[in-house]
């Protein structure tokens, strides 16, 4: 028989995986069935189930609320740490959509339920190939369900240092983005410069027309040649040791408190 306290160990453990599955890159996608990740998070809730402090007085709403609130934040936390990472490539996905040309142009994505622009989506689905193919997902659950050991049922995360870890990610996400969308803008810079060379030498030529294709053909050739670099650069942010996981175990590393 399921006693109440294994009911209230059940049911936070599943706030906190549920907040983290519904907020985090991958496991938020819209064309991942409800009950797949209902059961999915009560599968592994169920697993974890990690020991409740038996001085809580469980019949209180109030307790109970401020503990769900808790487990609310904790899953919030640990999701916002994973979105940053994969916003990186979003960002890079924007610096290389305007100099090539495609600023205005966007595709429906309904994975995400919302407009984005073209090698935006482009790279960020490369990215999730290779994080799945880097069994980072199945790394990512495990430090989910780590947290319940460093960060226990009624234990918040300290909020100054984990403001200074947010912000430090912050900054690598213009870092790396900038990376990978360097090589392309910096090729489309000389395009132009190049371009602005011979209308001054041949005025007659129309830049607007001739100007577009040519920034497209380059960019396109740019993008694909550095394919390898951008392969190179996600499993440097998704290994064991990669950008990713250093940042989840810095915010685990805050817990207890």
């Amino acid at each position: 028989m399921i006693s109440v306290v294994d009911f209230v160990r059940f049911s936070l453990s599943f706030i906190r995986l549920g907040t983290f599955m519904a907020l985090a890159p991958l496991f938020n996608m819209r064309n991942i069935p409800m009950m797949v990740k209902l059961g999915f998070g009560a599968l592994v809730s169920l697993l974890s189930m990690p020991a409740l402090d038996v001085s809580w007085n469980l019949e209180s709403w109030g307790v109970l609320a401020l503990l769900a609130m808790n487990e609310v934040v904790i899953g919030f936390a640990l999701a916002f740490v994973a979105t940053l990472v994969f916003s990186i490539v979003n960002f890079a996905g924007h610096y290389v959509d305007t100099p090539i040309g495609f600023g205005m142009a966007s595709i429906f994505d309904p994975a995400l339920g919302g407009q984005v622009p073209v090698f935006s989506q482009f790279y960020y689905i490369f990215a999730v190939l290779i994080f799945l193919a880097m069994d980072a997902h199945l790394w990512l659950i495990q430090a989910v369900q780590y947290s319940f050991q460093v960060i226990p049922f009624g234990t918040m995360i300290q909020m100054e240092p984990a403001f200074s870890l947010v912000v430090d990610l912050v900054k690598q996400v213009f870092v790396v983005g900038i990376q990978i969308a360097l090589p392309i803008t910096a090729t489309i810079l000389l395009t132009d410069i190049g371009l602005g060379i011979v209308i001054r030498a041949v005025p007659q030529i129309n830049v607007f027309v001739l100007g577009f294709p040519i920034k497209i053909l380059v960019g396109l050739v740019v993008i694909f040649f550095g394919l390898p670099t951008f392969v190179y650069i996600a499993s440097q942010l998704f290994a064991v040791d990669g950008l990713l996981f250093r940042y989840v175990q810095g915010l685990l590393a805050l817990g207890g408190s």
